[in-house]
């Protein structure tokens, strides 16, 4: 083999002291491993020099190769800048080490330190009991070591027969700064089962795993990260085919953009998968553990046909992708990542994503785009359930249009009775002002609503209103009980009579708030007081929604659009647009408020609500009379010198560059007054609340559905993702109360079942128009 390579000098290579006897099998080693003939030339010629320098360093023979041999060889071309010849090294020692000529390398045996003996008896109890899979206890050996270590294990091994929740939650408060709520919920799942470990080998007394809070992790807080059909073409076809890695590229993508398969299922294709009879293609599912049976088209056989005669390299792998360059083998676990951001960045295209995945999710907005069923999309992603694929929903922008409603037109005539001194400007005492408090913690539990609140902060919750709750407890026991040190029964009933004036669901939430304060300082003292939840109010019954017609809200917006006021520049304008995004979109009003310039796309004409109620972002199109209004109010906003810039908010409060967004409460203040100026109550004889016009919204579009003859069923997961709603089971909540849905609904079953029921013909049908 050697005399292929070096035809003229290959008894000069042969006759080599030290690896003269194994440099022929050794070239044949090379080139069954995908090197090339220049490669292994080179590497017979680096063999040569080597030779030379370990009969300096004493060795005789092959026998007499050891690690610490090839390691003072790296060193010595290392320091030459040579660094060329250290990966001949490596490939000898590991063709050495492959054929047995050579131990594998095991490093000098050390007295384990105490952390490290944890770690492997704590490992091994996640493999053999627990049954995880390799990747599960890496991470929960990773993070359970930094806990230890947090612990300072290794100087106090007994540390955890005294081990108490506060280091704990100091752990978690460390962690909090270095992750997100979903990387954090990875550290307290990790966390949990070490102490789990712990307790259940007797060496942690107290359970401390039932005790540790997890962060709280909403569904579909993100949109999908999908890019348009369009640039996943241009993408495919940036891939340059004329190169055995252009080849494999091209089809590796393809097959992601033909039937939106996961990396892991990308990489994990064997030859043995392809039914070139049957025309089948079988994935099997690594996170769901099935098999899924896709159709071989004719375009993807034709990829992996060019790719298996051209690229695919003559190795005895039953993996479909391999490597391309020598070493060859399969491709890595991120191989699929990899090869999506090179030819991302060689395209020059505008994607702002950096994992493949976003391949696999504009696939399914394509589908739905093109009218194909949810549960047909399901079923090609191989979902379990319908709901995995409801997400794609979220970005089917025109399914979502048709439950945009249009601008909203008065049927009747009114007269406007709104003068401008019922809007003139007037102080305001906002709710955070009226609950406004000292910042200092004053009372007996300072300490432990400070801990609490820290806890809580770290893992991802707000708590600002929250806070509001524990200064007033704060402030009534500094004030009424400065020497006691423990709160007690009657200390909770007497601040409890302080917000008595409140309605029985606030009260209600101010004490389950202390109560939970109460089980956290429980957790250290056992013995301390627990308010007794039978004690506390029953809630309300909800509020009866006042379904506001479309031709109230056009009095509204008429009435509103009317107003001569000179506070601020275009504010009847802005008043109207605002109050006409609520009733043709549904948003909430802290989404209104929060709404930027930035945040308007007007080629999509669509909206982008940012982490609103429940960390949940969302795209709300817009109808084209709704739209066409918006670009109007943005045009005559240019016009008069209102700021433009992306940050600005929509609704827009003051003089040119000199001003705020509107307050919630503010925009409550001229919802009422507008309601109380053109005489429109509800039954209680009250002004609608502004919150009204969201359920008004969901009604109206309803009820359009029922008129229209649409399938109402399947139009509740689209209004329930255009509302922002968790789950359709809330949007289900506007079918319950509205009589005009049950006049709709009975008028359709009979139309459609009630020629099944034989009637007098004296009697008439009782729905004939």
């Amino acid at each position: 083999m050697i005399s292929k390579f070096r035809p003229r000098a290959h008894q000069r290579y042969s006759s080599l002291p030290v690896l003269g006897p194994i440099l022929d099998e050794f070239a044949e080693w090379s080139t069954r491993r995908g090197y090339t003939f220049l490669t292994v030339r080179y590497k017979l010629h680096d063999a040569r020099h080597l030779d030379g320098l370990f009969r300096e360093f004493g060795i005789q023979g092959v026998s007499d190769l050891t690690h610490d041999s090839f390691e003072a060889a790296c060193s010595h071309y290392r320091r030459r800048g040579l660094i060329q010849i250290c990966g001949t090294i490596n490939r000898i020692k590991q063709f050495l080490e492959e054929t047995g000529r050579l131990a594998p390398h095991c490093p000098p045996a050390t007295a384990p330190t105490p952390i490290t003996a944890e770690m492997d008896r704590f490992v091994d109890y996640l493999r053999k009991v627990r049954g995880f899979e390799p990747s599960t206890i890496g991470s929960h050996a990773r993070y359970s070591k930094r806990f230890l270590e947090h612990l300072s294990y290794d100087r106090h091994a007994d540390v955890m027969a005294s081990l108490a929740g506060k280091e704990v939650e100091d752990f978690l408060c460390i962690c909090a700064r270095q992750f997100n709520r979903y990387s954090l919920q990875h550290v307290v799942a990790s966390l949990r089962a070490f102490l789990r470990f712990q307790h259940e080998q007797g060496a942690l007394p107290t359970p401390l795993h039932m005790r540790i809070d997890t962060p709280r992790i909403y569904r579909l807080e993100q949109l999908p990260h999908s890019l348009s059909w369009e640039t996943v073409n241009s993408l495919l076809l940036s891939i340059d085919r004329t190169n055995k890695t252009g080849i494999r590229d091209y089809a590796v993508l393809f097959l992601m953009a033909t039937y939106g398969l996961r990396n892991c299922e990308i990489i994990a294709l064997t030859l043995d998968d392809i039914d070139w009879r049957a025309g089948v293609l079988r994935i099997r599912q690594k996170k769901t553990r099935n098999l899924l049976l896709l159709p071989l088209t004719d375009a993807v056989a034709e990829a992996l046909i060019d790719y298996l005669e051209r690229s695919r390299p003559m190795v005895p792998y039953r993996e479909l992708f391999l490597r391309v360059h020598a070493p060859n083998g399969p491709l890595e676990r991120t191989a699929a990542t990899d090869i999506f951001q090179y030819w991302t960045r060689r395209s020059g295209l505008d994607i702002p994503f950096q994992g493949s995945h976003c391949v696999r999710h504009s696939y399914a907005v394509h589908l739905l785009r093109q009218g194909v069923s949810v549960k047909a999309i399901g079923d090609l992603l191989g979902h379990r359930t319908t709901e995995s694929t409801c997400i794609y929903l979220r970005l089917a922008v025109e399914d979502l249009r048709s439950v945009a409603l249009p601008v909203p037109r008065k049927t009747e005539a009114a007269p406007n009775t709104l003068g401008a001194s019922r809007l003139s400007p007037r102080p305001q005492k906002t709710f955070a002002a009226a609950r406004r408090s000292p910042s200092v913690w004053r009372s007996f539990l300072a300490e432990d609503i400070q801990s609490y609140l820290r806890l809580k902060r770290s893992l991802g919750r707000i708590y600002r209103s929250e806070a509001f709750s524990f200064r007033s407890l704060d402030a009534f026991l500094a004030a009424g009980y400065p020497s006691s040190n423990d709160l007690t029964g009657e200390m909770f009933t007497q601040w409890c009579a302080t917000f008595r004036h409140l309605s029985p669901t606030v009260r209600r939430n101010h004490m389950r708030l202390v109560r939970n304060l109460c089980l956290y300082r429980r957790r250290s003292r056992p013995q301390s007081f627990l308010p007794d939840l039978l004690s506390f109010p029953r809630n309300n019954p909800p509020v009866q929604p006042h379904i506001l017609s479309e031709s109230d809200m056009a009095r509204i917006l008429e009435a509103a659009g009317s107003l001569h006021l000179r506070s601020s520049l275009l504010r009847a304008e802005t008043l109207r647009m605002a109050f006409l995004l609520l009733c043709t979109t549904g948003m909430r009003r802290g989404e209104l408020v929060r709404l930027k310039l930035g945040d308007i796309d007007a080629s999509e004409r669509t909206l982008f609500i940012r982490e609103t109620k429940f960390h949940k972002s969302r795209l709300i199109p817009l109808s084209d009379s709704v739209a066409s209004e918006l670009k109007a109010y943005l045009s005559l906003r240019q016009r008069n010198g209102l700021p433009m810039d992306m940050t600005s908010p929509v609704a827009w409060h003051g003089f040119h560059s000199k001003g705020k967004r509107y307050s919630d409460s503010r925009l409550f203040t001229i919802w009422t007054d507008l309601c109380v100026s053109l005489n429109i109550y509800t039954i209680h004889g009250k002004p609608p609340r502004l919150h009204d016009i969201r359920h008004s919204f969901a009604v109206n579009a309803l009820l359009r559905c029922y008129r229209d003859g649409e399938d109402v069923q399947a139009k509740l997961p689209l209004l329930s993702t255009y509302m922002g709603h968790v789950s359709v089971v809330s949007t289900h909540y506007y079918l319950t109360f509205i009589e005009g849905l049950r006049s709709e609904a009975s008028v359709r079953f009979y139309r459609r079942f009630g020629n099944v029921i034989t009637l007098n013909p004296s009697e008439g049908a009782p729905y004939e128009d």
